[in-house]
Formats: C-alpha cells, sequence, structure tokens
C-alpha cells in the first residue's frame, strides 16, 4: 500500500512541474514547426512550377532563320515565259512530177542553193529542147528577113529616085514599095516568132531548173515530209527548213512595263536545254496593240549569240532590266510576306525578331530581282528580318532565331 501511494505522490507530483506556460509554449512550437513545413513544401512546389513554366515557354519558342537588312544597288530585273522562233519554211516544189530523189536529210546543214530534192526531168527535158530547136528556127527565119530587107531597101531608094525624076512609071512605082513593105513585115514576123519561141523556152528551161528543188537560205534540215518514189504535186510540201540565222524569241509583257520593255532594250534569256548559261539579246519590235484578255503586249526581241542547243519552239524565260535602285533597303525574298486583313484588305511586311517575340511590320516593295526585294518601312540597317520558319507566325509569337549559313551576295546588289 505504501509504494502504491508513493507512485500516485510522484506522478501528481510530476504533473504539477508541466505549467500551464510550458503547455502553451509547446502548441506554439507545434504550429511553427508546422508552418514551416507547410512554407517548405508549398516554395517547393512553386519553384517546380515555376522551372516547368520556363521550360514550356522554351520548348513553345518557333525556331526560325534571320538576315540582317543591308544597304546596296539592286538592279530590278522581271522575267516573263516565252518561246524561241525561227524563220521557218516548208519547202514546195513548182511543177509536178515523180519525185525521184530526196538527197537531204533530217539535221543537215545546207547551204542556199543547195539540192534539196529532184523531180523527174525526162518530159520537161525533152520539151525543153524541142523549143530551143524552134527558137533556133525562128532566129534563121528572122535573120533571113533582115538580109532580105537589106536588099530590098536598097532597090525602094533607087525607084523613088527615078520616079522622082520621072523615069519610072507610076505602076514601076507601086509595086517596088509593096515589095518593100512586104518584107519589112516578113522581118517583124520573124522577129516576132523569135521572141514567142524564146518565151517558151524559157518558161521551160525554167520548168526544167525547178525539177531540182533548192534551198533558199542557209538552213537547217527539220523535218521530211516525203520520199522517193512519191508523186508530188505543185505546192506539196517536201521538207522543212529553219534559217540559220539569229534566233528570235518572243515574250508577252504586261503593259505596266511597257515603258521600260522598249526597242532597244536588252535582255537575257535561259532554256532547260542550256542549264544556267544565259543568252543576251536586244528587242527589236513591240506590238501596236494590247491583247485584251491579259492586257499584255507582244515582244520579239533577237539574240545576239547563238548555241546548237538553243532550237526554235523551245520555251524560254527572259529577264529584263526595269530600273536600278541605288541605296536601297535589301532583304531576301524569302523575308517578304503578304497579309490579308478581316476587311479584305492586303498588306505586304516581314517579321522581326524583338525580346524573343515576333513583331509584323508592314513594309512597301520597291522592286525585286531574283530572289532578293528592295523595300522601304520602319526597318533599320542591321535589324533582322525573319527568312525561313515564319510564313504561320502571328504577332507576338514567341520565336527562337538559329544560326544560319553565311549568306551570298545577291546578283546586281551591292554590299550583300
Amino acid at each position: 500500500m505504501a509504494m502504491f501511494h508513493q507512485s500516485k505522490e510522484g506522478a501528481h507530483a510530476r504533473r504539477r512541474r508541466i505549467s500551464r506556460p510550458q503547455i502553451a509554449g509547446l502548441a506554439v512550437a507545434a504550429v511553427v514547426l508546422v508552418a514551416a513545413a507547410v512554407f517548405a513544401f508549398g516554395f517547393g512546389s512553386q519553384a517546380r512550377a515555376g522551372g516547368q513554366a520556363g521550360d514550356a515557354t522554351m520548348a513553345q519558342a518557333v525556331p526560325v532563320r534571320a538576315v540582317a537588312a543591308r544597304r546596296g544597288h539592286l538592279s530590278v530585273r522581271t522575267a516573263y515565259s516565252g518561246e524561241l522562233v525561227g524563220e521557218v519554211s516548208d519547202i514546195s516544189p513548182q511543177v509536178s512530177g515523180l519525185l525521184v530523189d530526196v538527197p537531204a536529210r533530217i539535221g543537215q546543214r545546207v547551204a542556199a542553193g543547195t539540192v534539196l530534192a529532184v523531180i523527174a526531168d525526162v518530159e520537161v527535158r525533152n520539151q525543153l529542147q524541142e523549143a530551143r530547136g524552134q527558137l533556133g528556127v525562128a532566129e534563121a527565119n528572122r535573120d533571113r528577113a533582115a538580109a532580105e530587107l537589106v536588099g530590098v531597101e536598097a532597090d525602094y531608094q533607087r525607084a523613088m529616085e527615078l520616079y522622082d525624076q520621072g523615069l519610072l512609071s507610076e505602076q514601076e512605082q507601086q509595086q517596088v514599095t509593096s515589095q518593100y513593105a512586104t518584107t519589112k513585115a516578113n522581118l517583124a514576123a520573124g522577129e516576132a516568132q523569135v521572141q514567142q519561141s524564146a518565151a517558151r523556152e524559157a518558161l521551160l528551161a525554167e520548168q526544167f531548173a525547178n525539177t531540182r528543188v533548192r534551198a533558199p537560205f542557209d538552213a537547217v534540215v527539220s523535218d521530211r515530209y516525203l520520199d522517193r518514189g512519191a508523186l508530188v504535186q505543185l505546192g506539196t510540201p517536201i521538207l522543212r527548213l529553219v534559217e540559220e540565222a539569229p534566233l528570235l524569241v518572243q515574250f508577252r509583257v504586261p503593259e505596266r512595263d511597257l515603258s521600260a520593255v522598249q526597242t532597244g532594250a536588252a535582255f537575257d534569256v535561259a532554256t532547260e536545254a542550256t542549264g544556267e548559261r544565259t543568252f543576251s539579246g536586244t528587242v527589236r519590235r513591240v506590238a501596236g496593240e494590247v491583247r485584251r484578255n491579259d492586257r499584255t503586249v507582244l515582244v520579239e526581241g533577237e539574240l545576239a549569240e547563238t548555241d546548237e542547243l538553243l532550237l526554235p519552239g523551245m520555251y524560254a524565260d527572259v529577264s529584263v532590266s526595269l530600273r536600278d535602285l541605288d541605296n536601297a533597303l535589301i532583304v531576301p525574298g524569302t523575308a517578304l510576306l503578304e497579309r490579308v486583313a478581316m476587311d479584305g484588305a492586303r498588306s505586304t511586311g516581314v517579321m522581326v525578331p524583338v525580346g524573343g517575340l515576333a513583331h509584323w511590320r508592314a513594309v512597301t516593295v520597291a522592286g525585286r530581282s531574283g530572289e532578293y526585294s528592295a523595300i522601304a518601312g520602319p526597318i533599320e540597317v542591321g535589324e533582322l528580318v525573319l527568312t525561313m520558319g515564319h510564313n504561320q507566325l502571328g504577332h507576338g509569337t514567341p520565336v527562337r532565331v538559329v544560326p544560319n549559313e553565311p549568306e551570298p551576295s545577291p546578283t546586281g546588289a551591292a554590299g550583300f
């Protein structure tokens, strides 16, 4: 009993030693520990959330490329689609007959006067020989009449003198006069016969010559329609020739460019066959009418040089210099974008990176040349303009400019 009593007293004594202030202090300490734990957990969560948000912003930035705007010279050129043309002729015979030979072959170069085809000439040759014989007879008759007239004329002159002296009767005078007139008429008839025979001989000689179809100019055979053995009629095409002369190029120019594309204007021509090689030329003729359906004018130019690969009928890209711009603000053409507003208005501009965001700047295009354009607007020299990855960007879109390879200097743009 005594031990139990002591234990109760000890416990009671210990409870009395833990006072109320002490209990309050313990409670405050516990609250502080809980608050610290909550704060530490919340700060760590916020830090992690902030880091994730920064990473997300970086991940959402669109990678783009940019080039600095620069000042320089730009030759404003424009390209038109054209076609090479040449003097092309279908060669036809001027006589009918059997085609006995066609020595010309496709692709063969022929000089003016070269025999391209031969038509059977036996019949016309015989006729020509006959006509030449008839001409010889007519000339002989004329010469005989001329000689006879010389003697008759002398007799006529003596008879007239005797008649004037009264030594010749009127009847004799009339006979002499009649003979003289008849001889003169015979000479005139002989001369007419000679002319007629000569005309027939010339006609047959021409027909005989036409049995040989000859090249009218220096040319290349581009097509062969008939082979020997064919029966050809007057005007039947046998061959097709392309004149070996400076090629022409025809292209259509919008009426707005006519002030620059006039007679004497220089241009360059490129074709698929010749690759990167270009050929210079000069405008020779400008049509006098604007075609109503597309408001263009036909222009014809002549190439100053040619090549075996250039052939009539080829498509050609014609590049014409319209004007030169000095001290122009030049950017790559890929930097230019077109935007359509809600009201349908169109505008041209560029995107520039400002503080990691894409900003739209409206500009005016002063001229284009190949891959580069001259612009005017709120763009400073050296300021970056986006050139790749920016087509679908909106104003304020996060962007990340990635390095790009060095830009080559544009043709005709000084300082680039």
